[in-house]
């Protein structure tokens, strides 16, 4: 997927949760892209997510931007959007043009629920 969106897509950065799985970076780097993160956990806590900050951080990139979502079972987190986030979310990346890339290798670890 990383290299696709280099050479076929003409992708220069890719945007990555903080923190995200530790080999995104490298796999990113290694195919060429730039990785910039946005917020994701609330470090205050360190056991929620911080959508706010989120939100602010992905409604500031410019149009076409290509941003990492964990489908489920945030790696190393395991925190998830609500459903309604999620919502929010869609219409973000549909208004602004952004491009979502899903990692959903742990569908099913955060609810058990394979749907």
């Amino acid at each position: 997927a990383a290299a696709a969106l280099c050479r076929m897509a003409g992708a220069r950065t890719i945007h990555v949760p903080d923190p995200s799985w530790g080999n995104h970076g490298h796999i990113f780097r290694s195919a060429g892209l730039e990785v910039q993160n946005y917020a994701y956990l609330d470090h205050r806590t360190g056991t929620t997510l911080d959508f706010d900050g989120m939100r602010a951080a992905l409604s500031g990139l410019p149009r076409g931007s290509v941003v990492l979502l964990h489908a489920c079972a945030h790696n190393p987190t395991g925190i998830d959007p609500s459903g309604e986030q999620w919502q929010e979310l869609a219409e973000l990346f549909a208004g602004r043009g952004l491009v979502a890339l899903f990692d959903s290798a742990y569908q099913g670890y955060a609810s058990g629920d394979l749907d």
